[in-house]
């Protein structure tokens, strides 16, 4: 079965202008303060995202090795909390902050908080490797998840009921596929919810009648296959390849978000300062490019490697 991504990298390149960290150093310092090379923090991450994230702090402190990153695996809605309560200094998201979030998490007057765009991803839709269907519109999605089209015959496929699986309701892919696509109506009765990636992709590979939603990632995972999306029944049709998520055209495209809390009007060299730029540097915005999802602090020029 031929995989998106492979096709990206076999036919196009993503080359970057030249990126640099600029990291913060003294003379004279305490030994044991925290700069942006050096200490210790929590990040909690989105699970759709966690691979990349963690291995943006791998890279970090494989480069200062007296910085000490651990990056957990959460949901989008979890991730800031646990920035809210000081459990982590950096929460990762697969979508912006709501309006009602950034009220919660701006009313203490001592801090603010700071959003960084860090890459671009997409919402992945995946059925069953066998399932024959290759093609649905965003409207063919909406009424499959909210229970109006219940059987795979429905759509051009074999005669199997839809089992539609739905992401845990604190996680971004839930947030953002029930704004885009639900436009906030019901789920159906008939969606199973999955607590993980990880339950849903297996469950997808378990069961042939499926279909289930995840991120760009992590679609390579067993017998999965990503469905194309078109806005319109005429098409034209995309799957989440990193060309059409850079170039606007995959209709479930979404931000990452770093979150982290500031002092009002003072400018700090921390660790959380040191990792931001990291991530958003030439080399963070590599790892994306690596991890199928797409940069988007450094120009990006997608360049047609097939054969004429």
């Amino acid at each position: 079965m031929e995989r998106p991504f492979g096709k990206f990298f076999r036919f196009f390149r993503i080359i970057f202008s030249t990126g640099v960290v600029l990291l913060a150093s003294g003379c004279g310092e305490d030994e044991n303060a925290e700069t942006t090379i050096r200490g210790q923090m929590y990040v909690s991450s989105a699970e759709a995202v966690f691979p990349y994230v963690e291995e943006c702090a791998i890279r970090y402190q494989t480069t200062y090795n007296r910085a000490y990153i651990d990056v957990v695996s959460s949901t989008s809605r979890a991730a800031l909390v646990d920035l809210s309560i000081g459990k982590s200094r950096v929460a990762v998201l697969s979508r912006e902050p709501n309006a009602i979030e950034l009220e919660t998490l701006n009313a203490d007057p001592r801090r603010v908080l700071r959003t960084q765009l860090a890459a671009y991803d997409a919402i992945a839709v995946v059925v069953h490797g066998d399932n024959p269907v290759e093609q649905l519109t965003v409207s063919q999605l909406k009424d499959i998840f909210t229970g109006k089209t219940t059987n795979w015959r429905e759509l051009g496929g074999k005669d199997r009921p839809i089992l539609p699986l739905v992401r845990d309701r604190n996680s971004g892919t839930y947030d953002v596929f029930t704004e885009q696509v639900l436009k906030n109506e019901a789920y159906g009765a008939n969606a199973y919810p999955c607590s993980t990636l990880k339950t849903l992709g297996h469950t997808v590979e378990r069961e042939p009648g499926a279909i289930g939603l995840t991120g760009a990632q992590m679609i390579s995972m067993g017998n999965l296959k990503a469905i194309k999306i078109g806005e319109k029944a005429e098409g034209p049709f995309y799957l989440p390849s990193q060309e059409s998520i850079f170039r606007e055209r995959y209709p479930l495209r979404r931000p990452v978000v770093m979150c982290y809390f500031r002092e009002p009007d003072r400018v700090v060299a921390d660790l959380v300062a040191g990792f931001v730029s990291f991530v958003t540097s030439a080399m963070g915005q590599q790892l994306a490019v690596r991890h199928s999802i797409v940069p988007a602090t450094m120009p990006v020029r997608v360049v047609n490697m097939t054969p004429k």
